[in-house]
């Protein structure tokens, strides 16, 4: 039974002292490959030394976050399409709109996300997209917001199923069917597992398992099991345990089915029942 990890941050400080360790035992745990998100321009070769020392196994991801407005300039845009153009970089991101901190900022915001659409439209790159809601969601929603702006500006087309994330999901129904009509996947990390998130779980129920991935969002937000500790991409297994007992279905066919997923999205590889079917049989 082997598991992707669509979203992990194994560049970050918090992994400076045994970050090969943390990685091995990840593969060690069943974890096939790891999918390792870069969205500031000081960590970007850190994520292209993690994807030339792991070759077929971390694939980086490239993109300058929402809010990093002093990181857009014409020399990391440069750098970041160089890096874009590697053969081991898995797509764009994560980018997008975060309005809960501070949502002062929005024309900045749009600002960078102008700039990535741009370079992923131009590059033909999938993109992955960090969106999350102000404290008042009805007037600042950041889904609604980042969508019209796809419908309207995003015409990259990979001819797949899909096209990018939704990583970290916190919207509500509506936000999710409108992510699934533009080819969005939904990401799902520890916050499913959370005592309050029911929402959150009854979502996900009703996008199906042929909608989601499965990341981690490491060293941030681990499952309830092991909250205030760090978290790794060994924890995906729990996170699929979980959404395995929620939805009444084998681990074994989660394993499958995200896998499946996440291999057309950031590979040539074509959706494929087979995943499915070595997932269910246990192999």
């Amino acid at each position: 039974m082997k598991f992707i990890e669509t979203h992990a941050h194994l560049s970050d400080k918090a992994f400076n002292d045994d970050r090969n360790e943390v990685i091995n035992k990840s593969f060690s745990s069943g974890i096939e490959k790891i999918i390792e998100i870069s969205c500031s321009a000081k960590d970007w070769q850190n994520a292209l030394d993690l994807g030339e020392n792991y070759k077929n196994k971390i694939f980086p991801v490239f993109g300058i976050y929402p809010g990093y407005i002093e990181e857009l300039n014409a020399e990391n845009l440069a750098k970041l399409q160089d890096n874009l153009k590697k053969d081991f970089c898995a797509g764009l991101g994560e980018i997008g709109l975060d309005y809960y901190w501070d949502n002062s900022k929005k024309k900045e915001q749009f600002k960078i996300l102008d700039s990535m659409i741009d370079i992923s439209n131009r590059l033909e790159k999938i993109c992955v997209f960090h969106t999350r809601n102000g404290k008042d969601e009805k007037n600042d929603s950041a889904y609604m917001d980042l969508a019209a702006k796809l419908k309207n500006d995003w015409s990259f087309n990979n001819k797949k199923r899909n096209r990018g994330i939704l990583h970290c999901f916190s919207g509500n129904w509506e936000d999710a069917k409108t992510g699934l009509d533009l080819g969005l996947l939904i990401g799902v990390n520890g916050t499913f597992t959370y005592k309050k998130n029911h929402e959150l779980r009854e979502i996900i129920k009703k996008a199906g398992i042929e909608n989601i991935v499965l990341e981690t969002d490491c060293p941030y937000l681990p499952p309830q099991a092991i909250r205030g500790q760090r978290n790794e991409p060994s924890q995906i297994p729990l996170i699929a345990q979980a959404i395995s007992e929620y939805l009444s279905a084998k681990v074994e066919y989660i394993a499958g089915i995200t896998s499946a997923n996440a291999n057309e999205l950031f590979s040539n590889k074509p959706f494929s029942t087979s995943e499915v079917e070595n997932g269910l049989s246990g192999e």
